[in-house]
């Protein structure tokens, strides 16, 4: 009887020795997630810090100035340049790709000539 109770405390202090084992490696695991994500967002941060101090720079305050509004500095001259407006897509449904790109007419296509009729 004795025996019985050694060894059922036993079969309990090694179930109990695994779970902590198993806990403490899920923890580790856990562990090593957290700090490669902490050193992920240190990096990030350092990115947006970087951004952020770029643009509170009077160098990107001035050629956002310059872009946006067109301003310029005493004794320069602004020249703006404009293109035509690009033609639009002239596809008609039914076209072929190739008809729209070589300009193929539609008199030039061959029509289809109906089947005689069978009797």
């Amino acid at each position: 009887m004795v025996l019985a109770v050694a060894l059922l405390l036993l079969g309990l202090f090694l179930y109990a020795m695994a779970q902590t084992a198993v806990q403490a490696h899920r923890l580790g695991q856990r562990e090593r997630d957290v700090f490669a994500e902490v050193e992920q967002l240190r990096h990030q941060q350092a990115e947006l810090q970087g951004l952020l101090t770029y643009l509170k720079s009077d160098e990107y305050i001035e050629g956002f100035a310059r872009q946006q509004f067109g301003y310029v500095k005493p004794g320069e001259t602004l020249v703006e340049v404009t293109a035509p407006p690009a033609p639009k897509e002239q596809r008609r449904a039914g076209e072929r790709w190739w008809e729209a790109a070589f300009d193929v007419s539609a008199a030039e296509r061959p029509t289809p000539t109906p089947a005689p009729a069978k009797p």
